[in-house]
Protein backbone atom coordinates (compact mmCIF):
# COMPACT_ATOMS: atom_id res chain seq x y z
CA UNK A 1 0.00 0.00 0.00
CA UNK A 2 1.36 3.49 -0.95
CA UNK A 3 2.97 5.68 2.19
CA UNK A 4 0.14 8.15 1.62
CA UNK A 5 -2.75 5.75 2.12
CA UNK A 6 -1.19 3.73 5.80
CA UNK A 7 -0.79 7.97 6.52
CA UNK A 8 -4.66 8.48 5.94
CA UNK A 9 -5.65 5.34 7.86
CA UNK A 10 -3.37 6.18 10.80
CA UNK A 11 -5.36 9.76 10.57
CA UNK A 12 -9.04 7.61 10.54
CA UNK A 13 -7.70 5.32 13.17
CA UNK A 14 -6.90 8.34 15.22
CA UNK A 15 -9.90 10.73 14.32
CA UNK A 16 -11.98 7.34 15.51
CA UNK A 17 -10.61 7.63 18.66
CA UNK A 18 -11.21 11.34 19.76
CA UNK A 19 -14.61 11.16 18.53
CA UNK A 20 -15.05 7.98 21.41
CA UNK A 21 -13.78 10.27 23.59
CA UNK A 22 -17.08 11.99 25.60
CA UNK A 23 -15.13 13.26 28.94
CA UNK A 24 -15.89 16.96 28.23
CA UNK A 25 -19.73 16.22 28.51
CA UNK A 26 -20.47 19.07 25.85
CA UNK A 27 -22.68 18.83 22.74
CA UNK A 28 -21.03 18.00 19.79
CA UNK A 29 -22.72 20.04 16.66
CA UNK A 30 -22.05 21.00 13.48
CA UNK A 31 -20.23 23.88 12.47
CA UNK A 32 -21.37 24.00 8.42
CA UNK A 33 -23.12 26.74 6.88
CA UNK A 34 -26.90 25.68 7.03
CA UNK A 35 -29.36 24.05 4.55
CA UNK A 36 -30.54 26.64 2.33
CA UNK A 37 -28.11 29.42 3.35
CA UNK A 38 -25.41 30.81 0.53
CA UNK A 39 -21.89 29.49 0.91
CA UNK A 40 -18.49 30.89 0.18
CA UNK A 41 -17.04 27.97 -1.65
CA UNK A 42 -18.79 24.11 -2.85
CA UNK A 43 -16.54 21.52 -3.80
CA UNK A 44 -18.15 18.44 -5.62
CA UNK A 45 -16.22 15.43 -5.92
CA UNK A 46 -17.94 13.31 -8.64
CA UNK A 47 -16.49 9.47 -8.81
CA UNK A 48 -17.60 7.30 -11.48
CA UNK A 49 -16.09 3.83 -10.16
CA UNK A 50 -18.25 1.20 -11.45
CA UNK A 51 -15.39 0.09 -13.45
CA UNK A 52 -12.16 -1.44 -12.91
CA UNK A 53 -10.66 1.79 -10.74
CA UNK A 54 -13.50 0.70 -7.73
CA UNK A 55 -11.30 -0.39 -5.28
CA UNK A 56 -9.60 3.29 -5.77
CA UNK A 57 -12.53 5.03 -4.87
CA UNK A 58 -12.55 3.96 -1.72
CA UNK A 59 -9.36 5.03 -0.77
CA UNK A 60 -10.16 8.06 -2.21
CA UNK A 61 -12.94 8.49 0.09
CA UNK A 62 -10.83 7.92 2.98
CA UNK A 63 -8.62 10.07 2.02
CA UNK A 64 -11.19 12.84 1.75
CA UNK A 65 -12.10 12.12 5.13
CA UNK A 66 -8.82 12.42 6.62
CA UNK A 67 -9.57 16.42 5.30
CA UNK A 68 -13.06 16.84 6.28
CA UNK A 69 -12.52 18.52 9.23
CA UNK A 70 -10.27 21.32 7.69
CA UNK A 71 -13.07 22.77 5.61
CA UNK A 72 -14.10 26.24 6.78
CA UNK A 73 -17.42 26.66 8.48
CA UNK A 74 -18.95 28.91 5.34
CA UNK A 75 -17.79 26.40 2.94
CA UNK A 76 -19.32 23.16 2.05
CA UNK A 77 -18.34 19.22 0.80
CA UNK A 78 -20.03 17.02 -0.73
CA UNK A 79 -18.66 13.45 -2.75
CA UNK A 80 -20.39 11.80 -5.06
CA UNK A 81 -19.75 7.36 -5.24
CA UNK A 82 -21.42 5.57 -7.19
CA UNK A 83 -18.84 2.12 -7.15
CA UNK A 84 -20.19 -1.37 -6.68
CA UNK A 85 -22.81 -0.05 -4.71
CA UNK A 86 -25.81 2.07 -4.39
CA UNK A 87 -24.98 5.76 -5.66
CA UNK A 88 -25.09 8.26 -2.85
CA UNK A 89 -24.17 11.67 -2.27
CA UNK A 90 -22.20 12.58 0.90
CA UNK A 91 -21.44 16.11 2.75
CA UNK A 92 -18.90 16.13 4.98
CA UNK A 93 -18.61 18.87 7.55
CA UNK A 94 -16.29 19.47 10.64
CA UNK A 95 -17.84 19.32 13.68
CA UNK A 96 -17.10 21.55 17.13
CA UNK A 97 -15.23 18.67 18.62
CA UNK A 98 -12.91 18.75 15.74
CA UNK A 99 -14.43 15.21 14.52
CA UNK A 100 -16.12 15.07 11.09
CA UNK A 101 -19.76 14.49 10.45
CA UNK A 102 -21.56 13.34 7.92
CA UNK A 103 -24.99 13.71 5.83
CA UNK A 104 -25.58 10.87 3.02
CA UNK A 105 -27.98 11.15 0.60
CA UNK A 106 -29.91 8.91 -2.00
CA UNK A 107 -30.50 11.25 -4.30
CA UNK A 108 -31.61 8.62 -7.35
CA UNK A 109 -34.41 5.72 -7.32
CA UNK A 110 -32.25 3.11 -9.24
CA UNK A 111 -28.74 2.52 -10.05
CA UNK A 112 -28.34 5.34 -12.30
CA UNK A 113 -25.97 5.69 -15.31
CA UNK A 114 -23.11 8.06 -13.34
CA UNK A 115 -21.23 8.40 -16.33
CA UNK A 116 -24.09 9.65 -18.84
CA UNK A 117 -24.24 13.89 -18.36
CA UNK A 118 -28.00 13.47 -17.01
CA UNK A 119 -26.91 11.67 -14.15
CA UNK A 120 -24.48 14.99 -13.35
CA UNK A 121 -27.26 17.15 -13.93
CA UNK A 122 -29.58 15.64 -11.40
CA UNK A 123 -26.32 15.66 -8.60
CA UNK A 124 -25.47 19.26 -9.40
CA UNK A 125 -29.17 19.96 -8.89
CA UNK A 126 -30.17 18.23 -6.12
CA UNK A 127 -27.21 20.05 -4.16
CA UNK A 128 -28.02 23.62 -5.98
CA UNK A 129 -31.11 23.88 -5.17
CA UNK A 130 -30.75 23.11 -1.10
CA UNK A 131 -27.23 24.40 -0.69
CA UNK A 132 -26.67 27.77 -3.03
CA UNK A 133 -22.89 28.95 -2.91
CA UNK A 134 -20.93 31.86 -4.19
CA UNK A 135 -18.28 29.74 -6.21
CA UNK A 136 -18.35 26.37 -7.46
CA UNK A 137 -15.61 23.62 -8.06
CA UNK A 138 -15.78 20.57 -9.54
CA UNK A 139 -13.66 17.60 -9.58
CA UNK A 140 -15.00 14.43 -12.04
CA UNK A 141 -13.25 11.06 -11.17
CA UNK A 142 -12.90 8.23 -13.46
CA UNK A 143 -11.27 6.57 -16.68
CA UNK A 144 -10.85 8.86 -19.43
CA UNK A 145 -9.91 9.46 -23.40
CA UNK A 146 -9.33 12.89 -24.25
CA UNK A 147 -10.80 14.28 -26.84
CA UNK A 148 -11.13 10.78 -28.37
CA UNK A 149 -14.52 8.96 -29.04
CA UNK A 150 -15.23 5.75 -26.67
CA UNK A 151 -15.33 3.66 -27.99
CA UNK A 152 -14.49 4.29 -31.71
CA UNK A 153 -16.88 3.60 -34.19
CA UNK A 154 -19.75 5.28 -31.97
CA UNK A 155 -21.69 8.98 -31.54
CA UNK A 156 -18.70 11.54 -30.28
CA UNK A 157 -17.53 10.75 -26.77
CA UNK A 158 -14.88 13.37 -25.73
CA UNK A 159 -14.87 11.37 -22.95
CA UNK A 160 -14.63 11.04 -19.29
CA UNK A 161 -16.16 8.26 -17.16
CA UNK A 162 -17.20 4.19 -17.53
CA UNK A 163 -20.32 3.10 -15.62
CA UNK A 164 -20.66 -0.34 -17.03
CA UNK A 165 -24.09 -0.98 -15.35
CA UNK A 166 -23.72 -3.83 -13.53
CA UNK A 167 -21.84 -2.77 -10.33
CA UNK A 168 -18.53 -4.89 -11.39
CA UNK A 169 -15.16 -4.37 -11.89
CA UNK A 170 -15.26 -4.47 -15.36
CA UNK A 171 -14.39 -1.89 -17.71
CA UNK A 172 -17.47 -2.32 -20.18
CA UNK A 173 -18.57 1.29 -21.68
CA UNK A 174 -22.41 1.81 -21.73
CA UNK A 175 -21.93 5.68 -21.86
CA UNK A 176 -19.29 8.55 -21.11
CA UNK A 177 -19.97 11.98 -20.54
CA UNK A 178 -18.89 13.95 -24.06
CA UNK A 179 -17.42 17.06 -23.96
CA UNK A 180 -19.73 19.09 -25.58
CA UNK A 181 -22.62 18.15 -23.62
CA UNK A 182 -20.67 18.55 -20.12
CA UNK A 183 -19.84 22.07 -21.32
CA UNK A 184 -23.62 22.82 -21.96
CA UNK A 185 -24.65 21.60 -18.59
CA UNK A 186 -21.86 23.48 -16.79
CA UNK A 187 -22.74 27.11 -19.21
CA UNK A 188 -26.78 26.45 -17.66
CA UNK A 189 -26.09 25.95 -13.77
CA UNK A 190 -26.73 28.70 -11.85
CA UNK A 191 -23.28 29.71 -10.64
CA UNK A 192 -20.64 29.56 -13.02
CA UNK A 193 -17.95 26.67 -11.92
CA UNK A 194 -14.24 28.05 -11.47
CA UNK A 195 -11.84 25.19 -11.51
CA UNK A 196 -12.78 21.92 -12.95
CA UNK A 197 -10.35 19.18 -12.63
CA UNK A 198 -10.41 15.81 -14.20
CA UNK A 199 -9.10 13.25 -11.73
CA UNK A 200 -8.50 11.05 -14.64
CA UNK A 201 -5.92 10.09 -17.95
CA UNK A 202 -5.47 12.02 -21.25
CA UNK A 203 -7.88 15.00 -20.56
CA UNK A 204 -5.76 18.51 -20.67
CA UNK A 205 -5.86 18.34 -24.67
CA UNK A 206 -6.59 20.99 -26.70
CA UNK A 207 -9.50 19.31 -28.29
CA UNK A 208 -11.40 19.06 -25.37
CA UNK A 209 -9.89 21.94 -23.92
CA UNK A 210 -11.51 24.42 -26.63
CA UNK A 211 -15.28 22.38 -26.36
CA UNK A 212 -15.11 23.51 -22.45
CA UNK A 213 -14.41 26.92 -23.37
CA UNK A 214 -17.20 28.39 -21.24
CA UNK A 215 -17.91 25.84 -19.00
CA UNK A 216 -15.52 26.89 -16.18
CA UNK A 217 -12.67 29.71 -15.23
CA UNK A 218 -9.65 26.85 -15.16
CA UNK A 219 -9.32 23.32 -15.92
CA UNK A 220 -6.62 21.34 -14.04
CA UNK A 221 -5.90 18.45 -15.72
CA UNK A 222 -2.87 15.86 -17.45
CA UNK A 223 -2.06 15.31 -20.75
CA UNK A 224 -0.68 11.86 -19.92
CA UNK A 225 -2.05 9.03 -17.87
CA UNK A 226 -2.42 9.57 -14.10
CA UNK A 227 -1.54 6.60 -11.55
CA UNK A 228 -3.69 4.62 -10.70
CA UNK A 229 -4.33 6.38 -7.03
CA UNK A 230 -4.93 9.49 -8.72
CA UNK A 231 -5.18 12.68 -6.92
CA UNK A 232 -3.88 12.77 -2.71
CA UNK A 233 -7.12 14.39 -1.19
CA UNK A 234 -5.73 14.53 1.81
CA UNK A 235 -3.24 17.61 1.01
CA UNK A 236 -5.54 18.52 -2.24
CA UNK A 237 -8.94 19.11 -0.78
CA UNK A 238 -7.74 21.67 1.92
CA UNK A 239 -6.59 23.84 -1.06
CA UNK A 240 -9.97 24.10 -2.87
CA UNK A 241 -11.29 26.02 0.27
CA UNK A 242 -8.27 28.03 1.39
CA UNK A 243 -6.41 28.73 -2.15
CA UNK A 244 -8.67 30.68 -5.10
CA UNK A 245 -6.22 30.28 -8.02
CA UNK A 246 -5.55 26.31 -9.66
CA UNK A 247 -2.10 26.68 -8.38
CA UNK A 248 -2.13 25.46 -4.62
CA UNK A 249 -3.92 22.42 -6.34
CA UNK A 250 -1.50 21.33 -8.34
CA UNK A 251 1.36 21.72 -6.01
CA UNK A 252 -0.41 19.44 -3.84
CA UNK A 253 -0.94 17.24 -6.35
CA UNK A 254 2.64 17.26 -8.08
CA UNK A 255 4.83 16.71 -4.10
CA UNK A 256 2.94 13.71 -3.45
CA UNK A 257 4.50 11.87 -6.26
CA UNK A 258 8.25 13.26 -5.89
CA UNK A 259 8.86 10.18 -3.55
CA UNK A 260 6.49 7.73 -5.29
CA UNK A 261 7.53 5.89 -8.53
CA UNK A 262 4.44 6.65 -10.46
CA UNK A 263 4.61 10.49 -10.88
CA UNK A 264 2.25 12.26 -12.74
CA UNK A 265 2.47 15.39 -14.58
CA UNK A 266 -0.72 17.86 -14.39
CA UNK A 267 -1.24 21.46 -15.93
CA UNK A 268 -3.73 24.34 -15.62
CA UNK A 269 -5.85 25.59 -18.64
CA UNK A 270 -7.27 29.38 -18.70
CA UNK A 271 -10.27 28.59 -21.09
CA UNK A 272 -11.37 31.89 -21.35
CA UNK A 273 -8.45 32.40 -23.37
CA UNK A 274 -8.75 29.09 -25.33
CA UNK A 275 -10.33 30.90 -28.59
CA UNK A 276 -7.48 33.35 -28.97
CA UNK A 277 -5.13 30.32 -28.77
CA UNK A 278 -6.91 28.95 -31.52
CA UNK A 279 -7.06 32.13 -33.37
CA UNK A 280 -3.49 32.13 -33.30
CA UNK A 281 -3.19 28.73 -34.23
CA UNK A 282 -5.09 28.72 -37.48
CA UNK A 283 -3.15 30.26 -40.47
CA UNK A 284 0.21 28.28 -38.82
CA UNK A 285 -2.14 24.83 -39.19
CA UNK A 286 -2.61 25.77 -43.15
CA UNK A 287 0.58 26.91 -43.56
CA UNK A 288 2.49 23.57 -42.22
CA UNK A 289 -0.11 21.00 -41.52
CA UNK A 290 -2.23 20.98 -44.20
CA UNK A 291 -2.63 17.56 -46.32
CA UNK A 292 -0.12 17.93 -48.90
CA UNK A 293 2.59 18.41 -46.33
CA UNK A 294 4.49 15.38 -45.77
CA UNK A 295 5.14 15.74 -41.64
CA UNK A 296 7.15 13.19 -39.53
CA UNK A 297 6.28 13.34 -36.09
CA UNK A 298 8.60 10.30 -34.85
CA UNK A 299 10.75 12.75 -32.87
CA UNK A 300 8.43 14.89 -31.54
CA UNK A 301 7.77 14.68 -27.48
CA UNK A 302 4.38 12.67 -26.99
CA UNK A 303 2.32 12.20 -23.80
CA UNK A 304 1.71 8.03 -26.03
CA UNK A 305 5.21 7.62 -27.84
CA UNK A 306 3.98 6.19 -30.99
CA UNK A 307 0.42 5.32 -29.61
CA UNK A 308 -0.54 2.09 -28.53
CA UNK A 309 -3.36 -0.38 -29.21
CA UNK A 310 -4.23 -2.49 -26.39
CA UNK A 311 -6.48 -5.54 -27.69
CA UNK A 312 -9.97 -3.48 -26.76
CA UNK A 313 -8.74 0.05 -27.89
CA UNK A 314 -6.51 2.31 -30.28
CA UNK A 315 -4.50 5.12 -28.72
CA UNK A 316 -2.95 8.02 -30.47
CA UNK A 317 0.49 9.58 -29.75
CA UNK A 318 -1.40 12.93 -27.56
CA UNK A 319 1.67 14.38 -29.22
CA UNK A 320 2.90 17.74 -26.91
CA UNK A 321 1.28 21.02 -28.69
CA UNK A 322 4.09 23.34 -28.27
CA UNK A 323 6.86 20.78 -28.92
CA UNK A 324 4.88 20.35 -32.20
CA UNK A 325 5.03 24.03 -32.98
CA UNK A 326 8.47 24.59 -31.66
CA UNK A 327 9.55 22.36 -34.23
CA UNK A 328 7.93 23.66 -37.59
CA UNK A 329 7.54 27.48 -37.06
CA UNK A 330 10.08 29.87 -37.39
CA UNK A 331 11.29 31.99 -34.30
CA UNK A 332 9.10 35.16 -35.20
CA UNK A 333 5.94 32.77 -35.48
CA UNK A 334 6.22 30.92 -32.76
CA UNK A 335 6.88 33.77 -30.44
CA UNK A 336 3.54 35.04 -31.44
CA UNK A 337 1.76 32.03 -31.04
CA UNK A 338 3.67 31.43 -28.26
CA UNK A 339 2.16 34.17 -26.44
CA UNK A 340 -1.34 32.91 -27.10
CA UNK A 341 0.00 29.52 -25.60
CA UNK A 342 1.24 30.78 -22.49
CA UNK A 343 -1.84 32.85 -21.63
CA UNK A 344 -3.93 29.58 -21.91
CA UNK A 345 -1.82 27.24 -20.44
CA UNK A 346 -0.78 28.92 -17.36
CA UNK A 347 1.26 26.57 -15.40
CA UNK A 348 2.92 23.14 -15.59
CA UNK A 349 3.81 20.77 -12.50
CA UNK A 350 5.27 17.69 -13.02
CA UNK A 351 7.67 14.95 -11.61
CA UNK A 352 11.00 13.85 -13.32
CA UNK A 353 9.16 11.06 -14.77
CA UNK A 354 5.63 9.04 -14.83
CA UNK A 355 4.59 5.66 -15.08
CA UNK A 356 2.78 4.75 -18.55
CA UNK A 357 0.22 1.66 -18.28
CA UNK A 358 -0.73 1.49 -21.73
CA UNK A 359 3.45 1.35 -22.73
CA UNK A 360 4.37 -0.71 -19.99
CA UNK A 361 7.11 1.99 -18.86
CA UNK A 362 8.19 4.96 -17.55
CA UNK A 363 7.93 8.13 -20.09
CA UNK A 364 10.42 11.41 -18.58
CA UNK A 365 8.96 14.67 -18.99
CA UNK A 366 10.93 17.07 -21.42
CA UNK A 367 10.62 20.14 -19.93
CA UNK A 368 12.99 21.81 -22.42
CA UNK A 369 9.84 21.47 -25.28
CA UNK A 370 6.71 19.91 -23.83
CA UNK A 371 4.26 22.81 -22.67
CA UNK A 372 1.57 20.61 -20.58
CA UNK A 373 -0.75 20.10 -23.41
CA UNK A 374 -1.85 17.96 -25.79
CA UNK A 375 -3.12 17.77 -29.65
CA UNK A 376 -3.97 15.09 -32.21
CA UNK A 377 -2.10 15.85 -35.52
CA UNK A 378 -3.61 14.42 -38.24
CA UNK A 379 -2.00 12.21 -40.79
CA UNK A 380 -2.42 10.09 -44.17
CA UNK A 381 -1.03 7.09 -42.97
CA UNK A 382 -3.86 3.89 -43.17
CA UNK A 383 -3.84 3.57 -38.83
CA UNK A 384 -5.15 6.95 -38.32
CA UNK A 385 -8.18 7.35 -41.00
CA UNK A 386 -10.62 6.44 -38.06
CA UNK A 387 -8.69 9.30 -35.76
CA UNK A 388 -9.22 11.76 -38.76
CA UNK A 389 -12.68 11.02 -39.12
CA UNK A 390 -13.46 11.47 -35.24
CA UNK A 391 -11.49 14.57 -35.09
CA UNK A 392 -13.48 16.08 -37.60
CA UNK A 393 -16.07 15.85 -34.98
CA UNK A 394 -14.42 18.19 -32.80
CA UNK A 395 -14.62 22.05 -32.35
CA UNK A 396 -11.20 22.61 -32.18
CA UNK A 397 -11.31 21.28 -35.85
CA UNK A 398 -12.66 23.85 -37.61
CA UNK A 399 -11.50 26.25 -34.95
CA UNK A 400 -7.42 26.00 -35.38
CA UNK A 401 -8.18 25.67 -39.53
CA UNK A 402 -7.72 22.33 -39.79
CA UNK A 403 -10.75 21.49 -42.16
CA UNK A 404 -9.43 24.39 -44.29
CA UNK A 405 -6.25 22.66 -44.78
CA UNK A 406 -7.72 19.83 -46.23
CA UNK A 407 -7.97 17.27 -43.43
Amino acid sequence: MPVRKVLVLFLLLLCVLSCSDSGSGSRVVSNVVGKGEKADKTLLIYMMAENSLNNYAGYDVEEILSAAADVPDDCRLFVYVDDNTFPTITHYFGMTDGSVGSSVFHPFDNDVCSSDVSSLAEVLDFILKDYPTESLDLVLWSHADGWLRGPLNTAPQRSIGIDNGKNTFSNTITNTIEMEELAALLEDLPVKVNRLMFDACFMQCVESSYALRHAADWLIASPAEIPGDGAPYATVVPQFFFSDGPEGIMDAYIKEYETESAGAVLSVVSLKDMQHLADATYANVIKYFNVDKKRDYADVFSYLPGGKYTGSKTYPSYFDMNAVMLKYLTPSEYAYWREAFDKAVRYVSSSHKWYSAICGRMIGYDTIVAGGMSLYMPSVHSRNQQFNSDFRTTEWYSAAGWNEAGW
